[in-house]
């Protein structure tokens, strides 16, 4: 952790106002410095170029005029004989300063006459028919036929440096003059005038030939090949700055096309700027001055601010040390006086909440007791903890436990405190003022005021509670004894009630099959009785035609007469007949048992007609009913196709049919079943059979379909049937079935059977 520095307020304050103010004005400093230093160089750029392109203007405009003397003279010598020129020319030479020597030389060169200044009129003879043909000068302006500047070079006649100008006389001659360069270095020093800037005069060749502030690099620099010079002859932008002798320059460059030289203007950049330099230092002077006034003035303003805060800190500390809650300090400052209203409020808080926490650390009944992390040395107990260990709170403060004999041995003091460290919580037997020994469980919370760590420990006494734990544990024991004895009988009595259950279970399956035979041979016995009545009566008609026949030919003795055997005809139509037509109805109801012991035994899967199998079911349970009032309606209509199981099928609708029988018409000799038909909306057969019997009581309804539920168990009923048809519908014909019954008005089933039945690897018409 970082050790920071601790200020005293009125330093702190003092340090912070001029930080402020130091801050404040150096913000504002480098606002100005960031406006103004970009607006004087922007200025300072225009500034060059304007001073360079009008000093360039300057120095043309003065040498113009002798560009107007030379064009005067020309005119003057056009018309006049090259041998008279001479004096003219004299004149125009006479004083020197602005031409020394003056010639007029024809389109070949020769010179023809010459004017001289008067020290040097001794050598004029020797330039007349002397040859300029070959100077750069003289074939420009031949060339040109324009007034010509040429370059400096040094004069054979003078031997002063020198720069020619040419203009052309008419068609036959040429003008040349020499031009002392003093006489343009005093031009170009006339035009320059005082200037914030500096300027050189370059020539084409790139040698500085005079500067403003009259440098030393004239004469000895050449700037031909600068990137400066180099940017102006490729016409490109010149850089920001360019860098000479040490210094930094915003640059300008103006060409004079009449001397075809550069005027080069430089302004300094940067701090070298003394615009920007005199803002830098007015900056650094405010920021100087600023600092100055606040280290004055900063420590009162300090001083006066933090006055009624130490008023504050001054409360503070007696609160502190203990002195009672009273008023607190208020000054001038309103955010002081908040402080100090809350730091009122929380003293007075926190006076109370150290009272209350007293009030509830004594009122504990749980011993409890507060030491240090050194010694273990008791700081402060509660009333319990006196109480417990029978001891006052002033003979224990700043005592150990082993100062106050509270240990039996210092090894089960040892093994308390590891068990602590380990656990946090430990029992240990310790010893009372009065020395009896107390079994005590101790647990421990460390926590931390400032820079002291506490230990809080809470000690309970179990000395009774252990007692009592160890009888639980031996009736707990002996509880355990009585368990295994009864878990053993208990699995004798499971085994005892598996066999039952299995015993049980074999029943079933045996009442099942009982009630599938009992079902079957009442509808053998139906069939037979129903089968009984057309083959007596075929018999019967055959034995009286066998009567009729014997008694035919008994009378065939005494001879045939027609009578007889007409007779014997008419007898025979008849019983043939009759025969005929039991025969074939015997011959229907043998098929149709036939199809429902086919359909019912084999479990065979078929697409069938409905209406076809509940017809032949019907057909085979009426003999059952010939002898009673019991009718079966039938209301099924043709086009229900299933691809199901119709001997399931056909068992539902005989033990429905029976169970209506049975126990709705139970105590009753008429009653009348009625089996409809009909596709829902949803696409289900919906097959209703219902009877007009006793109908099933609200109770017995809802466990209706569970197996051995009946009304008539001990008399005849197994409680079978109904579970034999729910499985049935449910399993094997994928179907639901529910039941709805008022007592006294009759019961009705309903099954919803889908067109096609799910497949399975093994379908029973049973359950």
């Amino acid at each position: 952790m970082v050790n920071l520095r601790v200020w005293r307020l009125r330093s702190y304050m003092t340090a912070l106002l001029l930080i402020t103010m130091l801050v404040t004005f150096g913000i504002v400093g480098s606002a100005i410095l960031l406006i103004s230093i970009p607006y004087i160089e922007q200025n300072n750029k225009e500034e060059v170029a304007r001073e360079t392109e009008e000093l360039q203007e300057r120095v043309e405009v003065l040498l113009r005029s002798l560009e107007a003397r030379m064009e005067l003279l020309s005119e003057a010598l056009e018309h006049m004989d090259p041998a008279l020129a001479s004096g003219m020319l004299e004149r125009a030479a006479w004083d020197g300063e602005s031409i020394r020597a003056i010639y007029l030389a024809s389109n070949e060169g020769t010179v023809l006459a010459a004017g001289v200044v008067p020290a040097l009129r001794v050598r004029r003879t020797d330039l007349l028919g002397s040859d300029l043909s070959t100077t750069p000068l003289f074939r420009r302006v031949v060339d040109s036929r324009q007034m010509v500047w040429g370059d400096k070079y040094l004069s054979s006649l003078s031997g002063a440096v020198t720069v020619g100008l040419a203009y052309p006389v008419g068609r036959q001659h040429i003008l040349l003059a020499e031009v002392p360069m003093r006489y343009l270095l005093d031009t170009f020093q006339i035009a320059a005038g005082k200037r914030t800037s500096s300027i050189w005069l370059v020539d084409r060749s790139g040698e500085i030939v005079a500067d403003t502030n009259g440098g030393r690099q004239v004469g000895t620099a050449n700037v031909l090949n600068w990137p400066l010079m180099q940017a102006v002859k490729n016409y490109q932008l010149l850089p920001e700055v360019f860098a000479f002798d040490g210094h930094r320059f915003h640059p300008a460059v103006s060409h004079s096309n009449d001397l075809d030289w550069y005027f080069i203007g430089g302004m300094p950049a940067g701090l070298e700027n003394e615009s920007i330099r005199a803002t830098v230092l007015f900056v650094l002077a405010g920021f100087t001055g600023s600092l100055l006034v606040g280290l004055l003035m900063a420590p009162f303003w300090a001083s006066w601010l933090t006055r009624p805060l130490r008023g504050i800190v001054a409360r503070a500390a007696q609160i502190t040390q203990g002195a009672p809650a009273g008023p607190w300090p208020r000054g001038a400052v309103a955010e002081f006086n908040n402080l100090s209203a809350d730091l009122e409020a929380m003293a007075s808080a926190l006076q109370e909440r150290e009272q209350k926490s007293l009030a509830v650390f004594n009122a504990s009944p749980v011993p409890m007791s507060v030491t240090d992390m050194e010694r273990f040395a008791l700081l402060d107990v509660n009333d319990a903890w006196c109480k417990t260990f029978i001891r006052r709170r002033e003979d224990v403060l700043g005592r150990t436990s082993v100062e106050l004999n509270f240990w039996r041995s210092d090894a089960e003091r040892d093994a308390m405190r590891a068990q602590l460290l380990a656990t946090g919580s430990a029992e240990a037997w310790m010893l009372r003022g009065d020395g009896q020994e107390v079994l005590l469980q101790f647990s421990r919370q460390q926590a931390q005021i400032g820079n002291t760590r506490l230990l809080v420990w809470a000690a309970v006494e179990v000395t009774q509670t252990r007692r009592i734990e160890q009888q639980l544990r031996e009736l707990n024991a002996e509880l355990e004894e009585r368990v295994d004895r009864r878990t053993q009988a208990l699995a004798q009595a499971n085994e005892e009630l598996s066999g039952a259950l299995s015993n049980l279970q074999q029943t079933q399956g045996e009442l099942v099959q009982s009630e599938k035979m009992a079902a079957l041979g009442s509808l053998v016995a139906g069939v037979a009785h129903e089968l009984n009545t057309p083959l007596g009566n075929g018999l019967m008609a055959v034995s009286a035609l066998s009567d009729d026949v014997r008694q035919f030919r008994l009378s065939m003795q005494d001879g045939v007469r027609r009578s007889a055997l007409d007779a014997l005809l008419v007898s025979a139509e008849q019983a043939t007949s009759i025969a005929v037509r039991n025969l074939h109805r015997a011959a229907d109801l043998v098929t149709s048992f036939k199809q429902v012991a086919v359909d019912q035994t084999s479990a065979q899967r078929r697409r069938f007609e409905l209406a076809e199998v509940v017809d032949e079911m019907v057909a085979s349970l009426r003999p059952s009913f010939a002898r009673s009032a019991y009718k079966i309606e039938v209301d099924v209509p043709s086009g229900l196709p299933l691809d199901s199981y119709p001997g399931a099928l056909g068992q539902v609708i005989a033990n429905l049919v029976n169970n209506a029988v049975l126990h709705g018409f139970d105590d009753r000799s008429w009653g009348t079943i009625r089996i409809s038909g009909e596709r829902a909306d949803d696409g289900c057969i919906v097959l209703r059979v219902a009877d007009d019997g006793h109908g099933v009581p609200a109770a017995l309804l809802e466990r209706i379909f569970d197996p051995f539920v009946t009304t008539k168990m001990g008399r005849g009923g197994t409680g079978l049937g109904l579970h034999i048809v729910y499985n049935a519908v449910t399993n094997v014909l994928g179907g639901s079935l529910t039941v709805a019954s008022v007592v006294g008005e009759g019961t009705v089933f309903e099954l919803r059977l889908p067109d096609s039945a799910p497949r399975a690897s093994t379908a029973a018409p049973a359950a």
